[in-house]
Parts: C-alpha cells; sequence; structure tokens
C-alpha cells in the first residue's frame, strides 16, 4: 500500500469541483490497478480540510504498480464532470510502503517518504483449488478487479503485501500467473498455507536457488546523446547552468522514481546539433535489465524534461552509450511464438446441470468472400518481424493481418506515435516501403491478405491543447505554432493544409456534430478537406497499393465526413486492386455506423456486438433478451452520453462484415473505459471463443490475448475451427444456458452453444462454451433438442454422436475447463 496526498489550489477549478456532493478524488494510470485510464475504475481519496482543500487516502495495489505514471482527476458519480490535471509534469506511482505528497497540476513538487519496510521473505503455498485447477488470481485486492488465472495447487509464492484476507504475491514455482491477489481462504476453506514466516525458513519447503539476477555494483561509464531536433525541450534545458541529467527508476537506487534522490550525470558537451552527457557512476546496486528513463532536472527551477517518447532503457552492466528519446520502435514480445494451442485434460468433473435456455437471433448472412474471416493485429510490430512469422500466422489458421501505420510518424517508441503521421510519403518506422512490399509478397504467397492502417483525420501533436488554448487571444503565439506546424509537415504540408479556427474536440463533442472539425483532445492537428490534402493522401495510398497491399482500415472515421472518405474508396476501388476495407469508429451508436456503412458500402469496428457480449457473458437471459440496443443505450449512459437509437433489430451484429473483437488496442492501450470494454486476457477469453466459433464477421485478434498462457491455447483452438468451417458454414444458431433463479429472467450463464450449419441447413460444426469457474461433463442439455441428430468428431479424434437432445462420445466423455470450450466437427 502506498499513502498518497494531494493539495489544490483554493479557488481553482478542481477545489470548486471537490466541493459539490459527489465529487472524489481519483488516481487514474494506464495499469488495471490505476483504472486503465478511467477515472470510474480507479483508486479514490478521501477529501480532507487541512489548511486548504486537499484529498488523502490509501492505494492498495502500490506495489504492482509503483514507478508508473499517473494522474488526479476530480470526478462526479453524479454530474458526469471530469476536472483532469492540464498542466505540470505527470506525478508518479510511490512503492509501496511510502507516503507522495503531491500538488494537483504540480507533479515536479511530488515529495516521497519511506513509511515502513517490507520484508519479502514470507512463503505460502496454494492449498486450494485441487478441483478447479488452483485458486482465482486477481490483479488487484478487490474482488470485483479482473481475473488473471488461476494458481495451481502446489504452487509456491512469496508475500509481497497482506491486507486482511487478501494475499499479492509473486510466484516462485509452479502454474499460473507471476503476480497478483489471491484469498487466503474461503467460506472457511483454506486456500493458502503459510510456510515460511520470514525467520524459521523450511529450506525444504523453498526452491533453492543457485544464482539471482546479475547486479552492477562496480563503476559504470555512460554516455546520453540529446538530439536537439528530436528532443529541442531537452536540449534548450541542458544549456541552463545548473542542470543534470539524472538516471530514474523504481529501486531505491535510482530514486524510487524522484529525480532529486536519482544518481546524477553532471557533465555535458555540445557535439554539432548533440548534447552529451557523460559521466562515471560508482556503487550502484541494480540489476541488470531494470527499466529506467533519464530526466533533465535543474534543481534551483524545478525544471524536469523527462523523456516522453521512446522505449525504456535498461540498466547496463559495462560501459553504454544511450539515445535520450530513442526513436526505435518498440517491440514487446508477450507469451510465445508460435502461440501454444495446447488441448486440455480435464479430469473427471461434475455434470452439467439444467436451467433456462435462451437463443440469441443470429443473422443467417453470409460473409462477402473477399473478406478475412480472422485476422492477427500485428500491433506494433516491425514489418520485419511480421514476415518472420508469417508463415506461422497462416498455419495458426488467420486469413489475414494488419500491421500498424506505416507512415512516417512523430518519433518516439510508443505505438501511439505511430497515430500521428508526419510525412505521408515517406514508409518509415516500423520498417521501410521495400520491407512492407517483402512482407505482402511473402503473405500473398501463404494465402493471407495485408490490412493497411491509414490515419488521414489528423496528423502529429506539435503543442499541448494549454498551449492552443493560450495562443487564442494573441496573433503572435499563434503565427508560432502554426510556424512550429509547418517545420514538422513540411514540405509536403503547411500549416494552411489544416483546420482553422482551432477548436478543442473534447468531452460531448467527440461525438456530437462538432466531431468533424474540432482537435482532438485539443492536441490533434486536424486536417482539412483540400484538393492537395487528397492528392497527398492517395500518394499515401498508391504506396501501399504498389507494395502489395489489397486491404485498408481508416483510422478515426467518425470523425471525417462520408463524402470525404467517400473520395478515397473510389481511388482504392478505380485501382482494381482493392480487396476489402473498413473504417474504426468507435462509438456504440449503430446510426453513426450506418452513416458510413451505407453511404460507403464498407463495414465498420463493431463496438455495439462487443458491449452486447460482454453483457450476455455477464448477465444472462436478462441480457440476451433486452438486446443489442438497450445494452449499448445502457453503456453509453455510464459514460454520460446518449445514443440517437435506444430502439434496434433483434439481430445483435451491424453486418455480416462488421470487424469484430473482444479485446483490441483502443480498449486496451487508450485512456478511458469505452463503455466498459475493460478486461483481462482471462476475462476476455469465453468471449473470444464465441466470435470465432460464429459464421460471419472478420474477427481482429490482439496479439497480447494470442500469446497469453492464459487465453492463447483456447483462442488457438478456436481459430482452428472457425478456418476449416470458414467456406462450408451459412448460419449460425446461438443458445443460452443460465442457471435457475427465483423469478425471471434467469441467473448467470452457464453454458454457451453456437451450432453452425451450411447451406443445406445440416450441421457442419457444435461449439461448446463453459461459462463457469468449474469443470463441466456435457452429456444431455436442453439446447441440443433443437438441434435434431449429427455425428462429430473432437478434437482428440474421437467420435460424437448427437441424438434426441444427448451427446455420447466413442471414448470417454466431453468435458470441459473452466472458462474454456468444446469445438466439435460434423462427420458426415
Amino acid at each position: 500500500m502506498a499513502q498518497i496526498s494531494v493539495r489544490l489550489q483554493a479557488g481553482s477549478r478542481a477545489a470548486t469541483a471537490s466541493a459539490v456532493p459527489g465529487a472524489a478524488c481519483c488516481v487514474v494510470g494506464s495499469s488495471s490497478s490505476l483504472g486503465s485510464w478511467d477515472p470510474k475504475a480507479a483508486p479514490k481519496l478521501q477529501l480532507v480540510q487541512r489548511g486548504g482543500p486537499a484529498w488523502e487516502g490509501i492505494v492498495e495495489d502500490a506495489l504492482a504498480c509503483a514507478g508508473q505514471d499517473f494522474k488526479f482527476c476530480i470526478w462526479n458519480g453524479q454530474t458526469h464532470d471530469y476536472v483532469w490535471e492540464e498542466n505540470g509534469p505527470l506525478h508518479v506511482m510511490p512503492t509501496a510502503g511510502c507516503r507522495l505528497q503531491a500538488v494537483f497540476e504540480d507533479g515536479s513538487a511530488d515529495v516521497t517518504a519511506a513509511v515502513v519496510a517490507h520484508n519479502p521473505s514470507t512463503r505460502w503455498q496454494v492449498a486450494g483449488g485441487v478441483d478447479t485447477g488452483g485458486i482465482l488470481v486477481r490483479d488487484g485486492r478487490p474482488l470485483t478487479s479482473s481475473e488473471l488465472g488461476r494458481l495451481g495447487t502446489g504452487a509456491l509464492v512469496e508475500e509481497l503485501e497482506l491486507v486482511n484476507d487478501r494475499l499479492h504475491y509473486q510466484k516462485l514455482s509452479g502454474d499460473g500467473p507471476a503476480k497478483g491477489w489471491v484469498s487466503l481462504q474461503l467460506k472457511g476453506k483454506e486456500l493458502m498455507r503459510k510456510i515460511s514466516d520470514g525467520t524459521n525458513q523450511n529450506p525444504a519447503a523453498v526452491p533453492s536457488q543457485t544464482s539471482g539476477p546479475e547486479v552492477s555494483t562496480g563503476k559504470l561509464t555512460l554516455q546520453v546523446k540529446v538530439d536537439h531536433a528530436r528532443s529541442p525541450k531537452a536540449a534548450e534545458a541542458s544549456r541552463l547552468q545548473g542542470t543534470v541529467c539524472c538516471l530514474v527508476g523504481a529501486p531505491p537506487a535510482l530514486g524510487a522514481w524522484d529525480p532529486k534522490q536519482s544518481p546524477k550525470l553532471s557533465k555535458h558537451r555540445l557535439d554539432g546539433a548533440t548534447t552529451i552527457w557523460e559521466g562515471s557512476l560508482d556503487g550502484l546496486q541494480v540489476e541488470a535489465g531494470t527499466e529506467y528513463k533519464y530526466c533533465i532536472l535543474h534543481m534551483a527551477k524545478n525544471l524536469y524534461i523527462w523523456e516522453e517518447s521512446g522505449p525504456m532503457h535498461l540498466w547496463p552492466t559495462s560501459a553504454a552509450l544511450h539515445d535520450f528519446e530513442a526513436g526505435q520502435a518498440e517491440v514487446t514480445s508477450l507469451g510465445t511464438w508460435p502461440p501454444p494451442a495446447k488441448i486440455p485434460q480435464v479430469p473427471s468433473a461434475a455434470e452439467l446441470g439444467t436451467g433456462i435456455e435462451v437463443w440469441i437471433p443470429w443473422s443467417r448472412c453470409r460473409r462477402s468472400e473477399k473478406v478475412p474471416h480472422s485476422v492477427l493485429h500485428a500491433f506494433h510490430w516491425p514489418f520485419a518481424l511480421t514476415l518472420e512469422r508469417i508463415r506461422d500466422i497462416g498455419e495458426l489458421g488467420f486469413a489475414g493481418v494488419q500491421v500498424s501505420p506505416a507512415q512516417k510518424s512523430k518519433s518516439g517508441g510508443e505505438w501511439w506515435t505511430r497515430y500521428q503521421p508526419q510525412d505521408y510519403l515517406s514508409i518509415d518506422g516500423l520498417g521501410s516501403w521495400d520491407d512492407l512490399r517483402k512482407l505482402s509478397t511473402e503473405a500473398d504467397h501463404q494465402g493471407l491478405v495485408v490490412i493497411a492502417d491509414v490515419v488521414f483525420n489528423h496528423m502529429l501533436v506539435v503543442a499541448s491543447c494549454e498551449e492552443w488554448k493560450r495562443a487564442q487571444s494573441s496573433e503572435k503565439q499563434i503565427a508560432a505554432l502554426k510556424r512550429r506546424l509547418d517545420d514538422a509537415v513540411g514540405p509536403v504540408l503547411d500549416a494552411e493544409d489544416f483546420q482553422w479556427p482551432w477548436f478543442e474536440m473534447s468531452g460531448e463533442h467527440w461525438d456530437n456534430e462538432n466531431r468533424y472539425e474540432g482537435w482532438g483532445n485539443g492536441e490533434w492537428s486536424e486536417l482539412n478537406h483540400s484538393e492537395k490534402v487528397v492528392k497527398v493522401q492517395q500518394q499515401h495510398l498508391q504506396l501501399l497499393l504498389d507494395a502489395g497491399v489489397r486491404c485498408f482500415r481508416f483510422d478515426a472515421v467518425k470523425h471525417m465526413r462520408p463524402a470525404h472518405l467517400a473520395e478515397h474508396m473510389d481511388y482504392l476501388k478505380k485501382s482494381g486492386k482493392l480487396l476489402f476495407a473498413y473504417g474504426e469508429i468507435l462509438s456504440v451508436d449503430a446510426s453513426m455506423h450506418y452513416e458510413y456503412m451505407q453511404s460507403l458500402a464498407m463495414p465498420s469496428t463493431d463496438f455495439p456486438l462487443a458491449v452486447y457480449m460482454y453483457h450476455v457473458l455477464k448477465d444472462g437471459a436478462k441480457a440476451a433478451q433486452e438486446g443489442v440496443a438497450v445494452s449499448c443505450a445502457k453503456a453509453a449512459r455510464s459514460e454520460g452520453l446518449r445514443i440517437r437509437n435506444a430502439d434496434g433489430d433483434n439481430n445483435p451484429c451491424l453486418c455480416s462484415d462488421s470487424v469484430r473483437f473482444a479485446r483490441n488496442h483502443d480498449t486496451v492501450m487508450n485512456p478511458g473505459s469505452f463503455y466498459g470494454l475493460t478486461g483481462s486476457c482471462h476475462s476476455s477469453r469465453t468471449c473470444w471463443a464465441w466470435l470465432l466459433s460464429l459464421h460471419d464477421g472478420c474477427v481482429l485478434v490482439y496479439p497480447e490475448d494470442l500469446q497469453s498462457e492464459v487465453s492463447g491455447p483456447l483462442i488457438c483452438r478456436a481459430l482452428r475451427f472457425r478456418s476449416k468451417l470458414a467456406k462450408v458454414a451459412a448460419s449460425s444458431e446461438v443458445g443460452l444456458l443460465c442457471a435457475d433463479s427465483i423469478g425471471p429472467p434467469g441467473g448467470p450463464p452457464s453454458l454457451l452453444l453456437v451450432a453452425l450449419r451450411d447451406a443445406h441447413g445440416a450441421l457442419c460444426g457444435l461449439s461448446l462454451v463453459n461459462l463457469q469457474q468449474v469443470a463441466i461433463t456435457v452429456t444431455s442439455c436442453s439446447l441440443f433438442r433443437q438441434l435434431g441428430k449429427a455425428a462429430f468428431q473432437d478434437e482428440q479424434g474421437n467420435s460424437v454422436q448427437l441424438c434426441d437432445g444427448r451427446i455420447e462420445p466413442s471414448r470417454g466423455s466431453v468435458s470441459i475447463p473452466p472458462q474454456d470450450a468444446a469445438f466439435l466437427l460434423a462427420t458426415t
């Protein structure tokens, strides 16, 4: 736990908002422990009055998010008002056992002090979960936090934190998540057993470790290059007398994310258009590979210039030369490659019980032949890495791969820099034009399509919203910012190619009539619609076509007028090379999607379906019977929005070609909850199984979920099932079995069934998704009575007969692990 207090300036907008009933001060960051940038899901502080308005409280998951940047936000659940910090550097979460004293909108004034020391030597062993594959792990102390999977019985863990009956652990051995929170007991039954208390360890109970991580302890010589063009603020700060270059990270030896307490380089010299900081550090005990950042600090002026772009640096063991805000692409390798596709072995399990059956009407329209049935989102992967894996991608059952935007973008390694174009006529950042051509050629050889992501609504950020706001009252400042924009996008484009006057698009303006011309967050450099801009963007499309790309995703479509997007679609169609294109419309308002789908004859991202499916998987019959329109209306209201059509037809999908997902990069990486679409790889796995079992749609698979040990095996098996039936299945029947409950309309869902039929009406596939937290054996089910007779083969090759509402395998039984599925292919 970490103690946090934040002072507010009397009379400020934040102080005024804090005085309104229903207000809360939220500690908001990118991790799930800090709400994934959604204030509603973030830890909350309590209001106190000590010589002025202030908030204070405890962040219980501080150890899981130590060192992470965060912001304070005054949020009111009654009025749906948000007052975010807009000025100053971000705050940094202290380590567990520390106290942070902060000032709203002044992260540079943060003061961190130790409160208690932590003894990490207590060990525990998992005693429960024998019948369920282990005990449930969550990513936070609250029982409402996201599920990470199960920690196997017998696993050994080290205690990181103990709060009442909840244990925060780090795994030493065994199966399951490496870190998380578990309960010590459940309904009086022991789940965790303490095997050492830190003073009298049982050596036999703790695995011996012959060697630990390599630790750097000697003299270390470092040089840090600051490129003046790439990092002008850092270059300017480096010219000031008294500045130092700080090496800042989570370990105490690196200041616990406080630059004032971190080791420093004090010498620097000019080398052309580069400033080089250099020096030797002696006696620091830091594990090799520890992540850290550089920060240019001027203590007297209270000036902090942090690295904002590029991946984190890794602590070296010998002399090293680093670039401040290095511009190389950041590649995160999660899980294994190729992903595991193992078929789970299930011990004897309880028989599926009875329940209330609900059938969800599904479209009988087939997917267009040119639409890929399953696509891997090679999110932020360099083209060379995607090429290296393209054969595996095809063998997994995918029909296509989507790459991140290819044009030259804002410098930096973060994923969002790819969505800030700088030069449409240059392919740079994830690889060259030739790299993309090689990828397209090999993908075509493997029978896959490549989908290119294009960003035509806006270009790179050159100034903050606050800078633009201040400039509105000064022609001189406006001219200076326009020159900055000229320098960034020239010589191909210039400042006159953007939308003027400047208008901040935020809040309700994201979804109303102002969404076309506003500058997103007051920062996105919004392009205007002109012959010049269209010509440059179509030159970019031609570069992609010439590289062999035949499919396209248009980013931020709802901020472009349909008639403007139509010019690009016409260009692609006239080329004779277009196979498939879709638009990203981040909305649950179906009428907004239809504005583009109907006029442009192109599908969009099916956010309404994602919201509906999660509601059904959570609430069962009630959500299924209410339908997609009601689910979306509820989700919109939770965000303080209203959608135009709360009524609609019974079909949950926008169309048979819509692009579908359980999670995508918008819901995972962006700030905010996006209509409640949050969750982990584990909590999304059954939604992936449902999507991939259907006959229609284009399923876009997020790579983290594919590569996760928790969700990857299930997704791989579902992909194989979908690819085998992609050209055969013509319709889907979706049934839900919900637990009996007192009063309508039924309790939690226990089983999801997807039955696939061919064009003649014969069963060709059957997917059974276990929605329970325990393994089940399926023999009879009321949902089967509607299906008729059929013969299947299970994933192990055993024959399975469906007759008279029962399924009977030739060997063993149809048993399904918790939150998993069984896939059956028809043999006749």
